[in-house]
């Protein structure tokens, strides 16, 4: 466990920016910009364009502060972050031949990109987990939620996003009535860096960070490269029929996540 402590360790003193912060930026902006509309939109409303791209990219530190009782507008003040955010944005929609969008849509570019990504990902929770236990010290259940908004927060205002750039009837249903993989990740990861840090699991905060961030990497390349489902459907499932049984709901109803997913599928 020495060397994976070490590793931990060194992941750990990685520094969000320049490199953590711009691919995210980057992902995060080209991801809005593949949906319909949106390359339209920033054309005929680049404020309010650029507007939901800056909230999405400090999803995290908006939602971690607001849910801790501090200042919400606190993640954007840091200026190289906004900047950054500001120049992936006009790179992605408004840039010379189009060539940053082009590249980073290329899958071995994502692939290339990924590990960062997500180690940015875990490097958020676990820093969200650390602010939570400092405020409510031992009461887990709080530190997970929190940790968990610091990896999927972007997901939860998509939807305030979209109300921006899309009429009502085209909104998403939101991330509560249809939960993505990366939200359900980061509730298991956050679970995990919590009963770490409360001293339920034998492992460093280090080597907590080390081990979520493998795991992380592992699935997406996974899903990325060999088209492996979401690995939480199997429990999803499992779970919905447990709820079938002691509920009134049907036993042969499906799960409506399951559902909404072989819609998309065909």
């Amino acid at each position: 466990m020495d060397a994976i402590d070490t590793i931990g360790v060194y992941l750990n003193q990685i520094p969000f920016f320049p490199i953590l912060h711009t691919v995210h930026c980057l992902a995060t902006t080209s991801s809005i910009r593949s949906q319909p509309g949106s390359l339209e939109f920033a054309h005929k409303h680049p404020l309010a364009s650029l507007a939901g791209n800056t909230m999405i990219i400090s999803a995290g530190g908006i939602m971690v502060s607001t849910a801790l009782g501090k200042p919400p507008i606190g993640p954007i003040g840091n200026a190289l972050n906004t900047l950054t955010a500001v120049l992936m944005w006009w790179l992605v929609y408004f840039g010379p031949g189009d060539v940053a969008f082009k590249l980073y849509r290329l899958k071995p570019i994502q692939i290339l990109l990924m590990p960062f990504r997500e180690l940015r990902r875990c490097k958020k929770i676990l820093g969200a987990v650390s602010a939570a236990a400092a405020l409510f010290e031992g009461q887990w259940i709080i530190m997970i939620l929190v940790g968990a908004l610091g990896g999927c927060s972007g997901k939860f205002l998509q939807t305030t996003e979209e109300s921006i750039r899309k009429h009502s009837t085209e909104i998403s249903k939101g991330e509560l009535l249809q939960v993505s993989f990366v939200t359900k990740a980061s509730l298991l990861l956050a679970t995990i860096i919590t009963f770490t840090k409360i001293g339920i699991l034998p492992f460093t905060a280090s080597e907590s960070l080390f081990i979520c961030t493998t795991m992380l990497i592992c699935v997406n390349l996974a899903m990325t490269v060999a088209g492996l489902p979401d690995p939480f459907h199997p429990i999803t499932n499992a779970t919905w029929k447990v709820v079938s049984l002691v509920s009134s709901a049907p036993a042969n109803m499906e799960n409506p996540e399951i559902k909404e997913d072989k819609k998309k599928e065909n």
